[in-house]
């Protein structure tokens, strides 16, 4: 006969601590305990010119909990011990209550202090009745989903090696000259890490990744962390092999380390002609370093640099999420990857600015994304240059402004999404990315959408004093313009919307250097956006974003707060079941004093949430 629990608990858990159990011997759950269901409070808009009410608005409220219990215990006293320990769980502020109804899982109320008016006892029959408020859903357990790493690069988010993070064992990789194990000693991000312990015999102790398919032609990168025992050159490199797997060349870099501290090496080089397998050898050591020379290895990853932007790389999607209703998504960053280290003349300037946005309707990737500087058409005194530092690929578009310094149109896209979708709908923010050759050079840059005999001309925005390369916010733009029914008359059928040319003009106020731009990203701002604004501090190990409380916080490497300069603008993201969650975030958007955009760099985030349910929790849920 399945189990029926209720509970008051120490907190929602998988297994949580149990402090009261009123289905235990002696308690009796009575047939009028109810737990009712949240008020959904409407804003109503009515007239008399007009049938009929208009909801602009809803949003649930509390709901209340009503508790009847009877106890029959030995004595007189032992009821009285029983119903003074319930009314203590009663008063307090806040409250966990576990409800399970013979379900395979439990749901978990959370609920507030129940005054003496709303509790009845009748000792006649034993009975105690409760009206408890509490919040308006029941939640589930936490689930926390895989790690997932957002870059400018989008081939940066999917390793191409096996088991880059070592979690969980040191599976695909080998050690040569020494051993490799895994080891929870130390690790960089999560909590493992690979141990290579040299034998103290051979020349040269390394350890390799299994061969890894590549292209002859592609770049390719391997980067990783690593953390000496003692101080010492290690190298990190790439070995190219042909199709019978016999060895053609190596790309290596070499690093100095200081003694206990992890330090980030990386290896870029192009696949040679005839390569078709690669083997990454993220820790290297020469000159027969002795066994005492042990060197910690993570987050060893080997992908392809991508030779243009796409929208893969500046967002990651959340799907199945469990619960009835919309939940709060919480957003766990490695501190290193949002802050900024200052120098003694910028401290506590030079923070790095984030735009994190949320999509959760109709299918993602049919709505606006990324173009790259290939893409696009060009307008005047502006043509396609390669081999560009910084840029995505190498590739940008640069305008000299020779002929024409004005205000004109410089690029656009080359096609707007071919088909009409009612995906398309929505606001975007667009935002540029670009750079200017001469710091000192004024320049100014506005958006131009157009449609048919309609153009809408957004802010214009002037670039700041640097060279470096930067996202710049050039407003909102709502597809369709202008007036748009949505729907097919009264039938609530969808109508599909097509997208306006999106040009950018730019122009040199003065100056004499040129403005190059590498691509266009279309952000959702329709449903939740979040600015933040990280500290110059890489003490936190992680950053919190909270989206139930709509607060950032950083914790230390054991999990504790600490405290932490974080400016945020916005609403955070939520997660909704039943569809595909679009989650974007721009690393870099208009970060101060310098600190541009790197095209390379990245951000690791774990996302979480608590599933919230309406009464019960299904087994596939």
């Amino acid at each position: 006969m399945p189990t029926y629990d209720l509970q008051f608990v120490e907190g929602v858990a998988a297994v949580p601590v149990v402090r009261l159990d009123v289905n235990a011997p002696g308690w009796t759950i009575r047939p009028d305990t109810d737990f009712g269901m949240p008020q959904l409070n409407r804003a109503v808009v009515s007239t008399l010119l007009a049938d009929g009410d208009r909801y602009p608005a809803a949003a649930y409220g509390n709901r209340t909990l009503t508790l009847v219990l009877r106890y029959d215990g030995t004595s007189g006293d032992d009821a009285a011990a029983q119903l003074q320990r319930l009314y203590r769980e009663l008063d307090r502020p806040t409250n966990v209550l576990l409800y399970r109804p013979g379900t395979s899982g439990a749901v978990f109320f959370r609920t507030f202090r129940c005054g003496p008016s709303d509790v009845m006892w009748d000792p006649f029959t034993k009975q105690v009745r409760a009206a408890i408020p509490a919040e308006p859903f029941a939640v589930g357990p936490r689930e926390t989903l895989p790690q997932v790493v957002v870059s400018n690069d989008p081939t940066a988010t999917t390793p191409l090696n096996a088991n880059p993070w070592f979690e969980t064992d040191v599976a695909g990789w080998t050690g040569t000259g020494g051993t490799i194990v895994w080891s929870t000693a130390q690790s960089h991000e999560g909590s493992a890490s690979m141990l290579l312990t040299p034998g103290g015999v051979a020349t040269q102790v390394d350890v390799r990744s299994d061969l890894i398919p590549v292209t002859a032609s592609q770049q390719y990168k391997v980067a990783t962390w690593l953390r000496s025992t003692v101080a010492r050159s290690v190298s990190t490199n790439i070995n190219w092999y042909d199709a019978a797997a016999t060895y053609i060349s190596t790309s290596t870099t070499t690093v100095s380390y200081s003694a206990g501290v992890w330090t980030y090496a990386e290896v870029a080089a192009t696949a040679p002609v005839g390569a078709t397998q690669a083997r990454a050898f993220p820790a290297v050591l020469g000159s027969t370093p002795p066994a005492g020379h042990t060197v910690h290895v993570d987050e060893s990853r080997f992908y392809r640099v991508a030779a243009s932007i796409e929208s893969g790389g500046l967002c990651f999607d959340v799907s199945s999420i469990r619960g009835d209703v919309e939940t709060p998504l919480f957003l766990r960053a490695a501190g290193e990857d949002v802050t900024t280290v200052p120098s003694k003349w910028t401290f506590g300037l030079g923070r790095r600015q984030t735009m994190i946005s949320v999509r959760r309707r109709g299918t993602p990737s049919a709505a606006p994304g990324v173009f790259a500087a290939e893409a696009l058409n060009l307008g005047d005194d502006t043509t396609v240059v390669t081999g560009v530092a910084g840029a995505h690929g190498g590739a940008v578009v640069r305008t000299t402004f020779a002929t024409s310094p004005g205000m004109v149109v410089r690029f656009g896209p080359a096609a707007w999404p071919t088909a009409a979708s009612p995906d398309l709908r929505g606001t975007y923010r667009q935002l540029v990315r670009c750079r200017k050759s001469v710091a000192g050079d004024v320049v100014q840059m506005r958006a131009v959408w157009s449609q048919d005999s309609t153009v809408v001309y957004g802010d214009i925005v002037t670039l700041p004093s640097d060279s470096v390369w930067r996202w710049i916010d050039l407003g909102l733009i709502q597809i369709p313009m202008g007036y748009d029914p949505a729907t097919d008359g009264l039938s609530g059928a969808s109508l599909p919307a097509t997208g306006p040319v999106f040009d950018t003009a730019i122009t040199r106020v003065s100056g004499s250097g040129n403005v190059d731009s590498d691509s266009v990203a279309f952000v959702p701002a329709d449903d939740r956006m979040l600015g933040v604004v990280w500290p110059t501090s890489g003490l936190p190990a992680a950053f919190v974003i909270d989206s139930a409380a709509s607060g950032v916080y950083g914790v230390g490497a054991s999990g504790e707060v600490r405290s932490a300069r974080v400016e945020t603008t916005g609403l955070p993201p939520m997660v909704s079941p039943g569809v595909t969650n679009r989650v974007w975030w721009l690393r870099d958007v208009g970060s101060e004093f310098g600190n541009g955009d790197d095209a390379t760099a990245y951000t690791r985030i774990t996302p979480y949430y608590w599933p919230r349910y309406l009464h019960v929790r299904p087994v596939a849920s």
